[in-house]
C-alpha cells in the first residue's frame, strides 16, 4: 500500500465502524481498493476540478486527493454523518484543496467536467444526475462489475478508458461531448 494513504487508513479505521463507512473486509484491509484510486488517478487531468459523488467514507475522493494534490476536489455525500467525517478528515489530513458539499448532487449549483462516482448505480442514473451541472465535454469515471461492461453506452458518451481492478471489477470512463 502506498504510505501516502496513511493518513487516511487510520482515520478510517477509528471511525469506521461507528459511522459505517465501508464494509467490514474494507475497514479490516483497505489496501485493495486503496490500490484501485492509482486508476482514478490515471484519466484526471493535471489540476482538473472534480466532483466526486456520493463520497460515502471518502473513497476514491479522500485518497485521491492525498495522491493528487493538484486537483480540486469535491466531495458529495447527502448523509450528514458521513458528511461530517469526510469534512473532520479532511481537516486533519490538511487536505486544504478538498471540500464537502452535504447534499444531493441534484442541488449543488456549480458546474463540473469531472464525475468520479464508486456505487452510485448506472452511468445513466449518474448522467441523470449530474447532466444539469455538467460542463461539456463530461468525464464520468467509475468502478464497474463486468456484468455492466455491455451496457456502457447507455449514457450517450464514448467509453474510451476500461481497466481491470485489484479489489475486483473494471474502472470505466466514459466521455460525454455534449447535451443529448
Amino acid at each position: 500500500m502506498n504510505p501516502v494513504y496513511a493518513p487516511y487508513v487510520e482515520l478510517l479505521r477509528k471511525y469506521g465502524r461507528v459511522l459505517d463507512l465501508a464494509s467490514k473486509g474494507v475497514l479490516e484491509d483497505p489496501s485493495r481498493q486503496l490500490a484501485d484510486v492509482e486508476a482514478y488517478a490515471e484519466v484526471i487531468p493535471e489540476g482538473a476540478e472534480v466532483l466526486d459523488v456520493g463520497s460515502g467514507g471518502g473513497l476514491p475522493g479522500l485518497p485521491l486527493a492525498l495522491l493528487r494534490p493538484d486537483l480540486r476536489l469535491t466531495l458529495c455525500e447527502i448523509r450528514s454523518k458521513r458528511a461530517a467525517f469526510l469534512e473532520i478528515a479532511a481537516l486533519r489530513m490538511g487536505l486544504t484543496w478538498v471540500r464537502v458539499y452535504n447534499g444531493d448532487v441534484r442541488s449543488w449549483n456549480e458546474r463540473t467536467a469531472f464525475v468520479t462516482a464508486q456505487a452510485v448505480g448506472s452511468f445513466e442514473e449518474l448522467y441523470r444526475m449530474v447532466s444539469p451541472i455538467a460542463r461539456y465535454p463530461l468525464t464520468m469515471i467509475s468502478r464497474r462489475g463486468e456484468s455492466e461492461l455491455a451496457h456502457l453506452n447507455e449514457a450517450g458518451g464514448q467509453v474510451f478508458h476500461v481497466k481491470h481492478l485489484t479489489a475486483g471489477g473494471y474502472l470505466v470512463a466514459v466521455r460525454i461531448e455534449g447535451a443529448a
